[in-house]
């Protein structure tokens, strides 16, 4: 899938989507994007089209797996 259809996506449910959930569901959709193995350099490549995707789309490409771990050692 590429970046475009992806954005329009988006902006088709953004649409009907209220304000108050608006960035809920947009970290959802990212996570979801990446769980079906979307490229990190797609979702990057949709930066700029929504400020609530791309807060997701931010907040998911920096958060590296593991990070939140802690290592005894």
């Amino acid at each position: 899938m590429n970046q475009n259809l992806l954005a329009d996506i988006w902006n088709v449910l953004s649409d009907h989507i209220p304000e108050k959930v608006k960035g809920d569901v947009a970290q959802e959709f990212v996570t979801t994007l990446l769980d079906y193995g979307i490229a990190e350099s797609t979702l990057e490549g949709m930066l700029g089209i929504d400020t609530y995707l791309d807060t997701a789309i931010e907040y998911a490409i920096d958060e590296e797996p593991g990070e939140d771990e802690e290592w005894d050692d």
